[in-house]
């Protein structure tokens, strides 16, 4: 993730985008059965996000349940897409159905 330059350097301290990848590496470091992630690429540089998306890729025996407001990213990464309005779920399939269906 980038961030040995920061070792000796607070959490309180690191950039917004610094602190996003901190939370990100700090969550998969355990390989957790599930993992929420909020946005985890806002404010991230894009060799960091690519970065990112390939741990998230590859995690074994894990699951990922992922907020974005990035369609390029939930293709990337989701094997299921839900899209949400107003907070209820209006349409709900795998990245090509859903572009197929919706465009």
């Amino acid at each position: 993730m980038d961030l040995k330059e920061y070792l000796h350097v607070r959490a309180c301290n690191l950039s917004g985008g610094n602190k996003r990848k901190l939370s990100c590496a700090m969550t998969l470091l355990h390989c957790p059965k599930a993992n929420f992630l909020d946005e985890p690429t806002t404010g991230v540089d894009p060799v960091s996000r690519r970065s990112l998306f390939n741990l998230i890729k590859h995690l074994k025996d894990s699951a990922v349940v992922l907020t974005t407001h990035r369609m390029d990213e939930a293709e990337s990464l989701c094997d299921k897409i839900a899209i949400m309005v107003n907070g209820k779920i209006v349409c709900y399939g795998t990245p090509n159905y859903l572009m197929q269906a919706y465009g």
